[in-house]
């Protein structure tokens, strides 16, 4: 077995990991189940961790998890999130506002993984397009319409605080 301390790994990664399986699912159970789910599967694969980035693998690993969750339920609407993406938010601190929170809860689970990916991580289009198993420019249309109808959202999010 590698270098790699479960314990540690939870502690130094677990918020972080959270924080995105959460990004990508808009549930907390869920996210927490996606993420236990990845540790159990890093920890099991150990012997496959090159060494390189610990928190680079088990992103991945997690992100995997919560695509495969995702495939097998519906997208979250802005209704069935209601007020609880604030208030989940404000107690897991989890660094995501709640109109983005909400925003991101509109998208499609590709959509979501994609801006995520491009904006968060700065991936290029060629490793988005690897991960999603798509041309690189699909995978620049993707991010393009996914940022789009992010920022459409988040503007419909900021009329209606006004309102």
């Amino acid at each position: 077995m590698s270098g790699f301390d479960l314990e540690r790994a939870v502690s130094e990664h677990g918020r972080a990991l959270l924080t995105r399986a959460y990004a990508l699912l808009c549930d907390w159970h869920e996210a927490e189940d996606a993420v236990q789910d990845a540790f159990a599967s890093a920890y099991e694969h150990s012997g496959k961790f090159d060494g390189k980035s610990e928190l680079a693998w088990l992103m991945k690993i997690t992100e995997n998890k919560c695509l495969d969750r995702l495939r097998r339920h519906k997208t979250v609407s802005l209704e069935e999130l209601g007020d609880a993406a604030g208030s989940v938010t404000d107690s897991y601190d989890a660094g995501y506002s709640p109109p983005v929170i909400a925003a991101l809860g509109k998208l499609s689970a590709e959509e979501r993984a994609v801006v995520l990916w491009r904006v968060c991580d700065e991936l290029d289009y060629g490793e988005i397009a690897r991960r999603q198993h798509i041309s690189p420019g699909a995978a620049r249309k993707r991010a393009e319409r996914a940022k789009k109808r992010l920022a459409e959202y988040l503007r419909d999010y900021e009329k209606e605080g006004r309102a």
